[in-house]
């Protein structure tokens, strides 16, 4: 509790000072040695004269808060001084004060952050102006084009040398006023004796965007679980040798220099927190132990390997990550006798499904349907243009396609149906949506493959997009000479097959299995076919949207006809000129020729064209 204390003011404080600061002792500058050990101290001082003092304050122990002088903005941020004077002087009079480290840099005392190299995104946050998100992307998007690694040689105060690549390093305050301690939870005290250095390292464009939208975004980055484009160095002392000419901010001041030092005194500052610093609620205690976490940034081969690269917009995936993953979808083109048998069994559970008309029977066969993985390895192939890789994946799937069809079309001669079920109609007619379903599953398959930890995600990729339904289906189609079932079912099979390849092979292509040069000849074949086959499916999206239109607007219910009430359930809609639309009229007493002359014309009127009325007439007793 502070009932009483000291100001210490410099030439600009005013007569007002007399309205708020009573119970203050005025202090000029010039006499700041007079006060005495342990004083509780209010300063009316710029950032400059702030840190000149800082020596003293530690030496004498006071506790100090800040009031908002024209020339303190970096301290009154990092210390929360917002409002005005009296609610201020009244906040300090109830608040106890807390321990914070006093970190320098080349013995410049930090309010908040010091930020090397190119981190826009980490300038100190000001919490007396409006930010937007516009304004702060505009920041950090400058010269994305041009982002490349810089080699920073870091050596803690344990004489451990780190060689690293970044683009920038940010060492941060134990406040949460600035932007990074907002956004970040280091579990480490206020006071905590160490100096700590974020070092931000992303392989690819893509994953710089990603940072900044993560720092925009609401919730904590823990210190202890750090992204993969994030390093962190906790010590007491920081010796960092960055190229020549890197400019660095100091609280948002820009130096330069290439030679830093940051350190953490022994003594820690008393300060009087304002009401917009939130400090951390850990015990404070000098901590020995240093903290090096940097498995996700370049260091020493990696780092050389890396500097002075612009960023690709991709990130490229590590060889052993590649070696990995092509040794597995290698094995995956291959038509073993496995993948045969799981085919066989999977297209006849499919085609019981299907002649039952039973969902779920279907949906065990897609869990089955070995096809899924060939089309991975496709798309692998595709995206690196290794020929090896598509002739094998080709020859897997034309050999379970052939499988499939075969089974359907014997099935289909021995079994004493020729009526489709709706089961098998749902895959006569594909659209633009089902190509949207394939694109994403190809983009959730290629994921899964190239992340082990996510695998069992694969069976419900395969149910998603459903390949051995329609193939079945086509086979059927076949077996019973119907060209239009084997045409529509067909041509959703191939829908299923060029989403899904072309999808995945753009996702490894992000994920930094290929590079693009070596993907373009690939991906331009790909999705020329995706193209073609994207015109009679823009087609049937195009009548179902009509059909859609004109089954909402055909009025069902209860209706009058010529005095006579009847209630009509719309059938079906057939698209046609003119179109067809059948519904089913329920009547208490018999209907005529004029009753049914009467209908179509509320229907003609309410859907705005002349149609063709199919009538099914029930009597009700």
């Amino acid at each position: 509790m502070v009932d009483a204390g000291y100001l210490i003011h410099d030439s600009s404080l005013d007569e007002r000072a007399q309205t708020w600061g009573e119970g203050l002792q005025f202090v000029p500058w010039a006499e700041r040695e007079t006060l005495p050990q342990d004083a509780i101290v209010l300063l009316w001082l710029g950032d400059e004269q702030i840190r000149d003092l800082a020596p003293l304050v530690m030496e004498r122990n006071w506790a100090v808060g800040v009031l908002p002088h024209p020339d303190a903005h970096e301290a009154c941020v990092t210390l929360g001084a917002k409002g005005d004077m009296a609610t201020l002087v009244e906040h300090y009079r109830n608040c106890e004060p807390v321990q914070a480290d006093a970190l320098t840099c080349n013995g410049e005392l930090v309010f908040s952050s010091v930020v090397i190299g190119r981190v826009l995104s980490l300038r100190p946050w000001d919490i007396n102006s409006q930010h937007t998100a516009t304004s702060f992307f505009r920041g950090a998007l400058k010269g994305l084009g041009q982002l490349t690694l810089k080699p920073f040689r870091i050596t803690t105060a344990k004489e451990q040398e780190i060689n690293l690549a970044a683009l920038g390093l940010v060492a941060v305050s134990q406040t949460r006023s600035s932007m990074v301690g907002r956004r970040f939870e280091d579990g480490a005290g206020a006071s905590d004796g160490r100096a700590s250095l974020l070092a931000l390292a992303p392989r690819s464009i893509l994953s710089y965007l990603w940072f900044m939208l993560r720092l925009a975004l609401p919730g904590k980055v823990q210190f202890s679980r750090l992204p993969g484009y994030l390093g962190l160095i906790q010590s007491k002392s920081l010796h960092l040798d960055a190229p020549e000419g890197t400019e660095y901010l100091l609280d948002g001041k820009p130096v330069h220099g290439n030679d830093l030092e940051l350190c953490v005194h022994e003594k820690s500052l008393r300060v009087l927190p304002g009401p917009a610093m939130r400090p951390r609620d850990e015990p404070s205690g000098n901590s020995s132990r240093e903290v090096l976490r940097i498995n996700h940034v370049p260091v020493d081969d990696a780092a050389r390997a890396m500097q002075g690269k612009q960023l690709p917009m991709f990130n490229h995936a590590s060889e052993s990550e590649y070696r990995e993953l092509f040794t597995s979808l290698r094995e995956n083109a291959t038509a073993s006798s496995s993948f045969q048998v799981l085919m066989v069994l999977s297209v006849m559970l499919a085609l019981t499904g299907l002649y039952a008309n039973s969902a779920p029977v279907i949906i065990g066969a897609m869990i089955l349907a070995p096809l899924m993985a060939p089309i991975i390895s496709l798309a692998m192939g595709l995206a690196r243009s290794e020929a090896t890789l598509i002739r094998g994946s080709l020859r897997t799937l034309a050999i379970g396609v052939a499988w499939g069809l075969g089974c359907a079309i014997l099935l289909a001669w021995v079994m004493p149906f020729d009526i489709a079920t709706a089961e098998m109609q749902a895959r006569m007619s594909p659209t633009l949506l089902d190509l949207m379903i394939a694109v994403i599953s190809g983009i959730a398959g290629a994921y899964a493959h190239a992340k082990e930890e996510i695998a069992k995600s694969l069976a419900g990729v395969a149910i998603a997009v459903a390949l051995v339904p329609p193939l079945s289906v086509a086979g059927i189609g076949l077996g019973w000479g119907d060209w239009n079932m084997a045409s529509g079912a067909l041509l959703l099979l191939t829908t299923n097959l060029v989403g899904i390849a072309v999808a995945a092979s753009v996702t490894f292509l992000v994920l930094g299995f290929a590079p693009f040069e070596r993907a373009r000849k690939g991906l331009a074949a790909s999705l020329f076919l995706v193209a073609v086959i994207s015109v009679p499916l823009y087609v049937a999206f195009a009548h179902l949207v009509e059909r859609s239109s004109l089954e909402e607007r055909v009025p069902v219910g209860e209706l009058q006809l010529l005095g006579r009430k009847v209630h009509v359930v719309r059938d079906r809609v057939n698209l046609g000129d003119p179109p067809v639309i059948a519904v089913v009229v329920s009547s208490r007493e018999p209907l005529g020729n004029e009753h049914i002359d009467a209908l179509k014309e509320i229907v003609s009127r309410s859907v705005g064209q002349e149609i063709e009325l199919e009538a099914q007439l029930h009597i009700r007793r």
